[in-house]
């Protein structure tokens, strides 16, 4: 084992791509314990043999702090953590441990440290990094903490993939196994190397009638009461007034007709002559 005198619990900072969970080995025997740190559950951290080593993955992602903590400060053996973003993991578990950096850390020459990654995407910045992304198990990772909605995310994938490679994903995995699981198999159901040009998610067209309810005096979930007010001429009139064209046409009450400027012949008088 190495640095076997090293019982400082040791955090191992880096990407994927840089090998951190690699580098993260290095520091434990040939079986250690491994575990998520969302899903840590030892207790008895006693009875588990000194020789054999824990490691405790992506304590940046929602760990089980009080348990982890335990661990390293009972715990007679090796702790060794790795973490994608070195500002994300509580400073709880970072106060009590040695920090290392993934086996091919690059380092900036610009800005002097490792290349900062943003982990924290909306779902139109998860949709495109889905599709242009390479890197699968960055992708599963950043699917896995940004949770973009299931069946709007796939909607939107349809029109870029085939969907054939989406199916079995939205019909037999979607909802009926864990949330993790679903990203991830959705993760490695594509490569990352689209060659052809994204195509954006369609914007959803806003409904006009909430807001010609407000305008007439009723509430904006009432359009079922507007549709059935309308069938009463004296209040279409008074709709009439309070709507413009394109409001009109979406009631179906017609357009307003333009008024024709009539011109008025000019009189000319003798002098013009």
């Amino acid at each position: 084992m190495k640095n076997m005198k090293i019982k400082r619990p040791i955090i191992v900072v880096g990407k994927p791509s840089l090998d951190t969970e690699k580098r993260a080995l290095e520091f434990l025997g040939d079986e250690p314990i491994i575990v998520y740190a969302n899903e840590f559950n030892i207790i008895d951290n006693f009875s588990i043999p000194k020789e054999t080593g824990i490691l405790i993955k992506e304590v940046d992602y929602k760990p089980n702090i009080d348990l982890i903590v335990n661990t390293m400060l009972e715990y007679r053996g090796q702790v060794v953590l790795t973490s994608y973003s070195q500002k994300d993991v509580n400073k709880k578990i970072y106060g009590l441990c040695q920090l290392k950096r993934g086996a091919k850390a690059y380092v900036n020459q610009h800005h002097g440290g490792e290349t900062a990654v943003n982990y924290e995407l909306n779902i139109f910045e998860m949709f495109y990094d889905y599709l242009k992304n390479s890197d699968r198990e960055e992708v599963s990772y950043k699917l896995k903490r940004n949770k973009p909605y299931d069946e709007q995310f796939l909607s939107w994938l349809t029109t870029n993939m085939s969907p054939n490679k989406l199916a079995y994903i939205d019909s037999k995995v979607k909802r009926r196994w864990s949330q993790d699981y679903f990203y991830e198999l959705l993760s490695y159901s594509h490569n990352g190397k689209t060659t052809r040009k994204v195509i954006p998610p369609a914007k959803r067209s806003v409904s006009k009638i909430p807001s010609i309810c407000r305008r007439v005096g009723l509430k904006s979930n009432e359009g079922y009461i507007l549709e059935q007010l309308l069938e009463d001429e004296e209040f279409a009139t008074f709709v009439k007034k309070k709507v413009n064209n394109v409001e009109r046409r979406t009631l179906k009450l017609g357009e307003k007709t333009k008024k024709k400027k009539v011109k008025t012949p000019q009189v000319r008088g003798l002098n013009e002559w």
